[in-house]
Parts: structure tokens; C-alpha cells; sequence
């Protein structure tokens, strides 16, 4: 017998867990999705290129905090000793175990948030392309060059300029968070959004430091490791300039940078929780 992983095994795991969980689950997601409807008041309720802006930054703002949260509820259950006796004393494999909370901190989050967000972007949607605006209201909709009907969020072509550093976040955010949960036993929730922004810092700071040493000017900084940089001309304060790596050697050391940082942080995390095998 498979003693890694058999579907028959995992599907029995999968099933006591949600009926385990399945009031705090549904409690979850009531919130969720009364969140994001108080959310959606607010957001929509500008001009039609305003609600363009805002709703990106209610889809991440709003999905890296509830995901973030709802990911350290769920693998909090390994940082108390009778809970996590309980979880890992069941017949299934280490593997299992651990397959098991990223389906339901990280897939099945970003389906129930997309599902509901799509939802919600829809009514939202409706709203704005049939609501009744004053003529100052539409004199200053055109002053802003803005359209008077809006496409869903999933098919906009404006959610395609969305920068990549938001989606790499996202996808670094799941591994980040299972990771550095298991490290922290105490205190997870704040300390590990604590190492987060820290880590962020000493990356901006270092990848910043590193581009003074390569170039020998203290007038140039970057936001992120192989992204563009923008260099001030030492002649000129007011002039600056933008350096880029060149094509596709740019997206490929980003992309590969991204998937070495999301499996070396999995790894951890499934390390982590076979130490705590018993």
C-alpha cells in the first residue's frame, strides 16, 4: 500500500475534516462574504473609472488579509499540542496531512474569494453601467476620459495592467504564510506578518544595496529584485532614466526566482510538520 499518498485515504481524511470544521468553516466564509458586501458599498459608489481603481485594491487589499488570516487559522491547529496531537495522530500519512490544509487554506480559499468576489464585481457592475448620473456627475466622468459602463473584473482588459508584483505577492503569499506558521508556535498571527514586512524591508534595502555596489552610483533604486530600476542623472536632479533587464531574460530569472522561493518554502513547511510527527 502507498503509505505517501492513496486517494481512498485522503478523501476519508478530507471528509472528517470538513465535517470536523464545518461550523467555523461556514462561519468564515458568512464573514467573508459580509465583509466584502460592506466592501462593495463603498467601492462602488464613484464614477465608473474610480470603481476601475478601486475595486483592484478591494480585490487584493481585502483577499491578502482574509487569506492570510484564514490560512494561520487553519494551520494553527498544529501549534496547540492536544489539537495537533489529535490532527496528526489520524490514519493518513504525513503528506496527507499537510496536502490537506494547503487544499483548504490556499485552493479552496481562492475559490470561495474569487467565486464571491466575481459575485459581488457583477452586482456591483450592474449598478454602476445602470445608475442615473447628474449632468455634473457626467460632465466630469468625460473631463476624466473615463468610460460610462464598466466590465467585470475577471474580463477587464485594465486588470490586465495590473503590476506583476502583486500577483508574484500573491502567489509567494500562501507558501509564505504555511511556512513561517509552522516555524512560529506563539503568537503566530502578528508575528508573522511582523517577519513579512521585515523581510520585505531588508529585501527592498538589500536588493538596493546590491545595485549601488554593481553600479557605483548611490542615485539609483528598484522595488524589487529584477525588476526595473530608475536612475537619477548625476548632471541633471530632475532627469531620470529607466533600466531594465533585457528580454526574456528579465521574466525569466523572475519566474524562476518565484517557483525556487515558493517550493523551498513548502518544503519547509512539510519539514516542519514531520518533526512534529508523534
Amino acid at each position: 500500500m502507498n503509505q505517501t499518498f492513496l486517494i481512498a485515504r485522503f478523501g476519508r481524511l478530507l471528509r472528517k475534516y470538513f465535517t470536523d470544521n464545518r461550523g467555523q468553516l461556514l462561519a468564515n466564509a458568512g464573514l467573508l462574504i459580509g465583509g466584502l458586501f460592506v466592501a462593495s458599498v463603498f467601492a462602488y459608489q464613484g464614477s465608473p473609472g474610480a470603481v476601475t481603481e478601486m475595486r483592484t485594491v478591494l480585490f487584493f487589499v481585502l483577499g491578502w488579509s482574509c487569506w492570510y488570516v484564514f490560512a494561520v487559522q487553519q494551520i494553527n491547529v498544529l501549534n496547540h499540542k492536544e489539537r495537533a496531537m489529535n490532527y496528526l495522530m489520524q490514519p493518513a500519512s504525513q503528506f496527507e496531512k499537510l496536502v490537506l490544509i494547503w487544499l483548504v487554506s490556499g485552493v479552496g480559499f481562492v475559490l470561495v474569494f474569487t467565486s464571491v468576489f466575481a459575485l459581488s464585481d457583477s452586482v456591483g457592475v450592474w449598478f454602476v453601467n445602470h445608475r442615473d448620473w447628474s449632468p455634473e456627475q457626467l460632465a466630469m466622468i468625460e473631463g476624466q476620459g473615463s468610460l460610462f459602463t464598466i466590465k467585470p473584473f475577471f474580463v477587464d482588459s485594465h486588470t490586465g495592467n495590473v503590476p506583476v508584483q502583486l500577483w508574484a505577492f500573491s502567489a509567494l503569499l500562501h507558501a509564505f504564510t504555511m511556512a513561517f506558521a509552522l516555524v512560529v508556535r506563539r503568537y503566530t498571527l502578528p508575528l508573522v506578518a511582523v517577519i513579512a514586512f521585515a523581510l520585505l524591508i531588508f529585501s527592498y534595502l538589500g536588493n538596493n544595496a546590491l545595485l549601488h555596489m554593481l553600479t557605483g552610483s548611490g542615485r539609483i533604486s528598484s522595488v524589487s529584485p529584477f525588476a526595473q530600476a530608475t536612475a537619477q542623472s548625476p548632471v541633471n536632479l530632475y532627469d531620470y532614466r529607466t533600466i531594465v533587464l533585457p528580454q526574456p531574460l528579465s521574466n525569466q530569472l523572475r519566474y524562476a526566482g518565484g517557483i525556487i522561493a515558493v517550493i523551498l518554502l513548502y518544503v519547509t513547511a512539510y519539514v516542519r510538520l514531520k518533526e512534529r510527527e508523534v
